[in-house]
């Protein structure tokens, strides 16, 4: 459940008062969609008799709320680093050969992925300094780590749409001196390459979660496509709501977002395919609520089989045993005629102890995917 922030450092004053600045932020990002160029799709694959689509939050690989909690900026340094440390011994790149494993064993025509990170790093870093230069050397591109992975496993997917939610750099201490990292997030949609998309749309939301210690907003953002499966049409929207919140009930940065996702999406006419992490709880949390009043079904409560929990492990993913509680990764649907013969299948992928990666004997993610298989619309 990353936290998504938006943050640029001050220039330099004297004193401490003005190592407060250097934690000051510009949120700039517009909260209305803006259209993206798509590739044409490869045809050669013939669709199949089921409409399937897979939600799953990678995990950046750390746990940002040590960070977040923080109310002596002068231990910002340090703390970056630690979570730093912990998101490299998380290991993405093999994660992702783990993750691409269970995308090929459902091969769903969509995939809704959030925490889709780019890691960068500065040194010498100048952010301490009040510099402006921004890092550029990559360390992980987790989007072009995944896609490597997927063509690995044999599979043809490519980017539909992409939306980009943070854009962060702050210091840390390292062995080679003050060094700064950089780390931006996205929400993406995958297309398999016989499926046709069009209209590729995108925003951030207008409420977002405020960290005063720090100067900081946090942004979330919705990607969505029209994708055409068996020749029917689809609105497929991936989104990430607030995590950060500490009560469900009282989350009203993450129901602020729900309403604006429903209101830009009350006139689509098209059956909507709604996935994600909604950081709302499975049957009574507030936002998700908010949805079943909008007319949104949750298709795991029409295949109920199992818990359906998706998160979360612990940060280090060490854990031998899975330790999922609770279900926040979700998929609704609207206006979707769910009358026909085939009936609704849904499963959880990723948290099986087979799913767990023995080579580095940690689990996929934090979470658990969730893939749902729907009758195509006649």
């Amino acid at each position: 459940m990353l936290n998504t922030l938006s943050s640029k450092f001050s220039k330099p004053i004297n004193s401490v008062r003005i190592t407060i600045l250097l934690f000051g932020i510009l949120l700039s990002f517009s909260g209305c969609e803006r259209v993206q160029t798509i590739m044409s799709p490869d045809t050669s694959t013939p669709s199949t008799e089921q409409l399937t689509v897979m939600t799953y939050n990678v995990y950046v690989g750390a746990d940002m709320l040590p960070l977040l909690g923080i109310t002596n900026l002068l231990e910002v340094p340090g703390a970056v680093a630690d979570v730093y440390t912990k998101t490299i011994a998380s290991d993405f790149p093999r994660r992702a050969a783990g993750i691409a494993s269970l995308i090929k064993a459902s091969q769903p025509h969509l995939i809704g992925l959030q925490e889709i990170s780019v890691i960068r790093t500065q040194t010498p870093g100048d952010r301490l300094t009040g510099g402006e230069v921004p890092a550029e050397e990559v360390v992980w591109d987790f989007l072009e780590i995944l896609m490597n992975a997927l063509q690995a496993e044999g599979l043809n997917y490519r980017v539909a749409a992409k939306v980009q939610n943070f854009d962060i750099e702050m210091p840390m201490f390292a062995e080679a001196g003050v060094t700064d990292v950089r780390l931006t997030d996205y929400d993406v949609l995958l297309a398999r390459n016989d499926v046709e998309v069009s209209r590729p749309t995108y925003g951030n939301y207008t409420a977002a979660f405020a960290v005063e210690a720090l100067f900081l907003e946090v942004a979330r953002g919705y990607v969505a496509v029209d994708a055409t499966i068996g020749g029917a049409t689809y609105r497929v929207v991936n989104t990430h709501l607030e995590a950060f919140e500490e009560s469900d009930t009282m989350a009203t940065v993450r129901v602020e977002q729900t309403k604006e996702l429903v209101a830009h999406l009350t006139a689509e006419t098209l059956p909507i395919i709604l996935l994600g992490d909604f950081n709302t709880n499975a049957p009574d949390g507030a936002a998700y609520q908010i949805l079943l009043d909008a007319g949104y079904m949750d298709v795991w409560q029409l295949d109920s089989e199992g818990t359906g929990n998706t998160c979360c492990q612990p940060g280090e993913l060490k854990n031998e045993e899975s330790a999922l509680s609770f279900r926040i990764d979700q998929i609704f649907v609207r206006n979707l005629d769910l009358s026909a013969s085939m009936p609704i299948m849904t499963q959880t992928v990723g948290d099986k102890a087979a799913d767990r990666l023995s080579s580095i004997e940690l689990w996929p993610s934090d979470h658990a995917g969730v893939v749902a298989h729907l009758p195509i619309e006649p």
